[in-house]
């Protein structure tokens, strides 16, 4: 395992010049960059005169509970999930994730607790299958970064690994994933890390549970290509569509994936299908449907005719989040434009153009398919990833590629 690298120093202008330039290409190409880095590192440790950092994410994913009392910030990368919550108390802080459907009685419970007790931070990780106090895991799966106390708030940042191999005792992430997050509260009084129970108990008021399942990778990878004014990213692209107030889809392509939000007129199911003929007859349809019952659900069909469309066995299009308020049934989810399975899903090349369809109905759909209560197709194609997307992905590769040509000139300048 090679250790991360966090910074390097040399001196050479040459060389300075280098880091400059690797400094100001994109976020994804600083990505490649680092990979290079690591795997190379003997010829950074001389090379490189400027300082490498690792890369942060700018962009988190959030909930908030308790009117505002306990909030979580995550995001996604390196195959961990990256923490901060905060709780107004000057006591413990905890957060916790359980699979188990409706997110009560503490079943099933995955829990971080930490905090400042004193001039000492401290994190512990929890599992709890009932509403007594918690026992601590043997082996403590989320690291604490650090943790602070200051005007009558407590912040912890940590990080987790997203499977553990424990999966009796923590919940495993996967890109499917679902959980509740649950949370809780002491205002004033500390836990004890080397104690083998989470104590002492919260309040009855200091504690609540999210009312839907939250996909967390999902919404981390999409709050992570929202541009900023402070990050460079792949130009992102997008649109809107819509038949009158009964469907409206809107879609961004940024970083390889793209990013829907679908809304219908309905409190049932939702959905829309995409085909790169010409929309008759559902065939070839790559179909997203999805809703909110006794939680979220998002579910990908394939279709050939008009009769009940087969579930697809992989299941490529992911939720992020769903929402039901005004009579209006709101999806979220993503894709990677092009897939594994190219009898089953269409495949969003560069430049290619497909029919968008939709279809709404009155009842959900997360156990089985009633027939829509309403459709139509929209009378125009559309093309959701550019076509200049593999130049602007060679060009990328070129300047990473640009970078270690430099880096190899400057050995032999230094050599």
């Amino acid at each position: 395992n090679k250790p991360a690298i966090q910074s390097v120093w040399v001196s050479l202008p040459l060389r300075g010049f280098i880091c400059l330039f690797v400094q100001g290409i994109s976020s994804e190409a600083r990505v490649v960059s680092m990979a290079f880095l690591e795997n190379y590192a003997f010829f950074v440790l001389i090379l490189f005169p400027c300082s490498f950092h690792v890369i942060h994410a700018l962009n988190y994913a959030m909930f908030s509970a308790g009117d505002g009392n306990f909030m979580l910030h995550w995001t996604y990368m390196n195959n961990k999930l990256v923490f901060n919550m905060t709780c107004k108390v000057t006591g413990w802080c905890a957060v916790g994730f359980t699979e188990n459907q409706g997110g009560r009685g503490m079943v099933n419970y995955d829990i971080a607790a930490g905090g400042v007790d004193g001039n000492t931070t401290y994190l512990q990780d929890y599992w709890s299958n009932t509403t007594s106090a918690p026992p601590k895991d043997a082996v403590n799966n989320f690291e604490l970064v650090e943790a602070t106390e200051m005007g009558g708030y407590t912040s912890v940042k940590f990080e987790r690994n997203l499977t553990t191999g424990e999966s009796n005792i923590d919940v495993q992430f996967t890109n499917n994933t679902e959980v509740y997050i649950a949370w809780a509260m002491n205002s004033n009084m500390d836990a004890d890390p080397t104690a083998s129970n989470l104590g002492p108990q919260h309040s009855v008021s200091s504690r609540g549970v999210s009312s839907n399942k939250q996909n967390l990778i999902a919404m981390a990878m999409a709050a992570a290509i929202t541009p900023t004014t402070t990050t460079m990213t792949m130009p992102s692209t997008g649109g809107t569509v819509s038949a009158g107030d009964d469907f409206m889809l809107t879609w961004t392509y940024s970083n390889n994936k793209l990013m829907f939000t679908m809304k219908c007129k309905t409190t049932g199911w939702c959905a829309v299908a995409f085909t790169t003929g010409d929309g008759s007859g559902m065939k070839d349809y790559d179909i997203a449907l999805g809703g909110v019952a006794s939680g979220n659900y998002l579910f990908d069909y394939w279709s050939t005719t008009t009769t009940t469309p087969s579930k697809n066995e992989d299941q490529n299009f992911v939720i992020t989040t769903a929402s039901e308020a005004g009579g209006y049934t709101t999806v979220q989810f993503m894709r990677d434009p092009e897939t594994s399975d190219t009898n089953n899903d269409v495949q969003f090349k560069p430049g290619t153009a497909v029919k968008i369809a939709w279809a709404l109905h009155t009842d959900d759909g997360d156990a089985s398919i009633s027939r829509h209560t309403k459709r139509g197709i929209l009378p125009n194609q559309y093309t959701l990833v550019p076509g200049d997307g593999s130049s602007a992905a060679s060009g990328l590769e070129s300047r990473v590629i640009f970078a270690a040509i430099l880096a190899t000139i400057a050995t032999y300048l230094v050599s």
